[in-house]
């Protein structure tokens, strides 16, 4: 059985922060092993005061869709206000930050890069450091381990609220390895320090912790949602349904412009292993193609040791573009750049796919760029 970050702070860390002002960067479903959030945790404990709150994406209750700006508010139940840092600004003000004498963060990530509560973390550090203010980073399960890196880096003329650090795609870290990584790369003068978690290992998954799996974000119902996501995100920069507006948000595929079966089909000779396809039909109730049938595929994971997200989505858009190119479309540009390419953190997917370049290639020098990035990260594990 795994401790996770905030059980082992109040239990055995709390000392030199007994009584201290407390700055909180959670939400809803950061809980522990009772599913108290952290939250109340630090609310009422006797020997912490919770002065301010701070939410990333979705709010406090993880219930606001994807994109949603988030505005200030009051906390209903302990009076102390909660600052959105997905709304009209992302970074902490010097005046939220005044009169505190720490800032905690814990957080439920996914493991995806382009995931934007690092984000957060990111701006979080940033201002702590301005401020000279103590951050405490309480750690948690990456849910799909901590073994597997894939994707390609993010390039720097690529960085955006979706990817703001030159990691993987999948970068395989905890929340609290990545913020001792963000704060040396970008070289924060920072009083850092991590919680972390006993009995966790880099080779487990989710459902390997002894928890049960509570939604970090209204789109990510299950560990086989996370599983997929870091490919099927890709998704987002197109105009094929990724499955927003059904129960199975990453797992559906689809348009009300594909046949199923000839898809499947070509899908299945390229041999990605670890995962099939199974025909489907959905009606999303909101996002892409709302009220419409939309004919595609429902992901299988059947081996997710050897599955890998990002190689999958990216033959399922080559196969996609084979048979479909005059309805296949990149969602519109915004300020110049295509969605596409700040979810893949670089242009080279979507030109590639327009060329009918071989991706096979292209996945093998993300692969060896990425595999890099894992071995210089090595020494700083805090898990075997």
């Amino acid at each position: 059985m795994i401790r996770i970050g905030i059980e082992r702070f109040l239990a055995d860390d709390l000392g030199r922060f007994k009584g201290a002002k407390v700055g909180l960067l959670s939400h809803h479903p950061a809980v522990n092993d009772q599913f108290v959030t952290t939250i109340d945790l630090v609310a009422l404990h006797p020997d912490l005061q919770l002065q301010a709150l701070f939410t990333p994406e979705h709010g406090l209750f993880g219930v606001a869709q994807a994109g949603e700006q988030i505005g200030d508010e009051l906390h209903p139940r302990y009076q102390v206000p909660i600052y959105s840092l997905y709304g009209t600004r992302k970074k902490p003000t010097a005046t939220m930050l005044a009169g505190l004498d720490v800032l905690l963060i814990d957080f439920q990530d996914v493991g995806a890069r382009f995931y934007t509560y690092i984000s957060a973390l990111g701006y979080m550090l940033e201002a702590a450091a301005e401020a000279g203010l103590p951050v405490v980073v309480l750690d948690r399960p990456n849910p799909i381990g901590g073994q597997i890196v894939e994707g390609p880096l993010l390039q720097p003329n690529f960085i955006s609220y979706v990817g703001r650090y030159q990691i993987p795609l999948r970068f395989g870290l905890t929340i609290g390895e990545l913020a001792l990584w963000i704060a040396k790369q970008e070289q924060l003068a920072v009083n850092l320090t991590i919680v972390p978690m006993t009995g966790w290992k880099r080779s487990m998954w989710f459902d390997q912790t002894g928890r049960d799996w509570v939604p970090p974000s209204p789109n990510m119902p299950a560990l086989t949602t996370a599983i997929v996501y870091p490919g099927m995100t890709f998704f987002e920069g197109t105009n094929v349904s990724e499955g927003r507006g059904t129960t199975r948000p990453f797992e559906f595929f689809g348009a009300p412009w594909i046949e199923p079966s000839e898809l499947i089909a070509r899908f299945q000779e390229r041999g990605i292993p670890g995962v099939q396809l199974r025909e489907t039909c959905f009606i999303p109730t909101f996002s892409k193609y709302k009220d419409e049938i939309c004919r595609g595929a429902h992901v299988h994971v059947t081996d997710r040791e050897q599955f890998r997200p990002v190689r999958m989505a990216m033959h399922l858009l080559e196969v996609i573009k084979e048979l479909y190119p005059d309805y296949l479309k990149w969602t519109d540009p915004v300020k110049g750049r295509h969605f596409i390419d700040l979810l893949a953190g670089t242009d080279q997917l979507r030109l590639a796919l327009d060329s009918g370049q071989d991706l096979t290639s292209l996945y093998e020098k993300w692969e060896t760029e990425t595999e890099a990035f894992r071995s210089s990260l090595a020494t700083n594990f805090l898990y075997s």
